[in-house]
């Protein structure tokens, strides 16, 4: 370590995230990182903090590893000493020390038995600037265990392993149609591209070629007549197909041989937990899921029996507690599992959802003249003028978290037109409760909805199986009664004065996350999100329209099943009401 450069790039968000926590002692959070050592320089990307308390090492990604520690001591010396009684090791290597508004960041080096220091300078980077320096490798396999395993010792991995996949085995990058294996030395992976640019980070999915022949040895028989060979031993084996979705953290700047050696230590490390979930329960089948949650710079894994996550309250809750994740929702249920398929994903009926994703921003950020009328140029070339004197300011957005199901006219054949679009707009909020693991019912169908609001006295039993429109407040009243959801009722004497109440729809979206129902007169439609830009006194809406008839195609969906709307959109004599559902609080 002493003939290297040292080299730290810190992820803003990580600097943000510890700032808000605030740090009260000297060890209260491990800092996550990627190392990587470049022509003598040994470059570290700091990506993550986990509490101090927790051991989090089988959900973190192959090779984001303990770099060093995080907290607030007044005098370096004070960490000097704490780590001097025996809890040094090169995995604190770095302090990052945060007292107030300072941060000052130390590299520790153990030198004949005593902790020395050494300041260092440091870079920050945008979660943006980082994807473009880090990679992820995913390798999916299937790979048939013992189900009554019980020997998960490293070395007895490893060998079982060797004896399924070879120890050399050849990976497939399936997006760049690549091979490539172990002997590349000098060759940086930077030149592989993922051909898709809508996920979070750049991921790349390996196929492992198998080894599905013994090695020869001296004492095998290599001839083409078969030999069988009968050995009287006791059997005692119970075979599952199990799974593998292991993923790597790698640096652009790593050679094909680094990249291909994290690839093969994650497939071990992956091994490793499924063999342990066997050994604890050996008749459940395992499943791997993987997480991204919005807050953190990195993926999170989690192995546990198949489909039965949403069961696991303590594992779920010491992850929000060990990355200080907010309690008041749930991030680790099956239904927030990372998407790694860029396609627009589908719900169970086979409707997509998230439809909102990849369409064009709404334009609120940028300035655009009206040249019908010379008074409102003039106005907003002063206001231009302003701006440029103070620097540009971006819209604020704030939108929908979370996933839902678009719903719109004329689904599963049935002909809602020109009546049923507060029920769709209905149908979407329900999704998101779905989605988000809070409920296990069935969003209801409109005859489901027209049945739920006789049942509860709201209208009559001629109500159900009519063509009866229905509003906000009905809307309020089945989310109430079927997911026990409170519901806030905001009311506009008029649909073009939307812009009034911009920044209670931000601060809800902000908040609960969940997609808005707004109704007037005779037309429904679901807000997903709002952008501002308080320095043109410019609003646009993100506005999902239950109205939409054509083909369940986002090329088709983008501009007329969801666009950014000014509140002009909405109608100068018709009175509003919005219909806001409040998240639940928990896990």
């Amino acid at each position: 370590m002493d003939a290297f450069l040292r080299e730290v790039v810190i992820c803003k968000d990580v600097l943000q995230g510890l700032e808000n926590i605030g740090l009260s002692k000297i060890n209260a959070f491990v800092l996550l990182g990627v190392n990587i050592d470049v022509e003598n320089v040994f470059k570290t990307y700091i990506i993550g903090f986990v509490d101090s308390s927790f051991s989090v090492d089988d959900n973190c990604p192959h090779n984001l590893n303990t770099c060093g520690l995080a907290g607030n001591a007044d005098l370096i010396e004070n960490v000097q000493e704490y780590l001097n009684n025996d809890q040094f090791n090169e995995n604190y290597s770095l302090y990052l020390n945060i007292v107030g508004s300072k941060i000052n960041l130390w590299e520790l080096k153990k030198i004949d038995d005593s902790i020395q220091s050494e300041k260092l300078e440091f870079q920050v980077q945008t979660k943006e600037d980082l994807s473009n320096n880090l990679l992820y490798f995913r390798t999916c396999m299937k790979l048939e265990l013992d189900r009554k395993i019980n020997d998960c010792d490293p070395l007895s991995t490893a060998s079982l392993l060797e004896k399924k996949i070879g120890l050399k085995p050849l990976f497939y990058i399936k997006e760049n149609k690549q091979y490539f294996g172990k002997l590349e030395e000098n060759k940086t992976i930077d030149g592989i591209k993922a051909k898709t640019k809508k996920l979070d980070y750049e991921v790349l999915n390996i196929s492992v070629y198998q080894n599905l022949s013994n090695v020869p040895t001296e004492n095998t028989d290599t001839s083409d007549f078969p030999i069988i060979h009968q050995t009287n031993d006791h059997f005692d084996e119970e075979l599952v197909c199990c799974q593998l979705d292991t993923l790597c953290v790698v640096p652009k700047k790593a050679t094909y041989t680094q990249a291909y050696n994290l690839v093969y230590g994650s497939i071990i490390k992956n091994f490793q937990s499924i063999q342990s979930f066997l050994a604890s329960n050996p008749k459940d089948l395992p499943a791997v899921h993987h997480f991204l949650p919005d807050t953190l710079c990195h993926f999170l894994t989690i192995v546990c029996s198949h489909n039965q996550i949403d069961s696991y309250s303590n594992l779920r809750k010491k992850l929000h507690n060990a990355f200080h994740l907010s309690m008041d929702r749930p991030l680790f249920r099956i239904s927030n599992a990372y998407q790694f398929d860029a396609k627009p994903a589908l719900d169970d009926d086979g409707l997509l959802t998230n439809v909102h994703e990849g369409l064009s921003p709404s334009g609120s950020s940028n300035m655009s003249f009206n040249l019908g009328r010379e008074e409102e140029l003039q106005e907003l070339l002063r206001r231009m003028d302003n701006i440029l004197l103070r620097g540009l300011k971006n819209g604020k957005i704030s939108l929908i978290q979370g996933t839902y199901t678009f719903y719109h006219y004329g689904q599963g054949g049935f002909n809602d037109h020109q009546w049923g679009c507060a029920y769709r707009s209905l149908q979407t909020l329900y999704s998101w409760f779905k989605w988000q693991g809070w409920t296990n019912k069935p969003v209801p169908s409109i005859r489901d909805i027209q049945q739920i609001l006789v049942d509860i006295g709201d209208k009559n039993k001629s109500f159900v199986g009519s063509s009866d429109w229905i509003g906000s407040m009905e809307v309020s009243f089945v989310l109430n009664a079927h997911l026990d959801v409170t519901c806030r009722i905001m009311s506009l004497r008029q649909g073009d004065t939307l812009n009034s109440v911009c920044l209670e729809l931000s601060e809800h979206f902000d908040r609960h996350g969940t997609p808005v129902m707004i109704g007037g007169g005779v037309l429904a439609h679901t807000i997903l999100g709002v952008d501002i830009n308080e320095e043109l006194g410019a609003v646009k809406f993100l506005v999902l329209d239950p109205h939409y008839t054509g083909s369940d195609s986002i090329k088709s969906i983008h501009g007329k099943g969801v666009c950014w709307k000014d509140a002009s959109f909405w109608k100068k004599d018709t009175f509003y009401n919005l219909c806001l559902p409040l998240s639940f609080n928990g896990i």
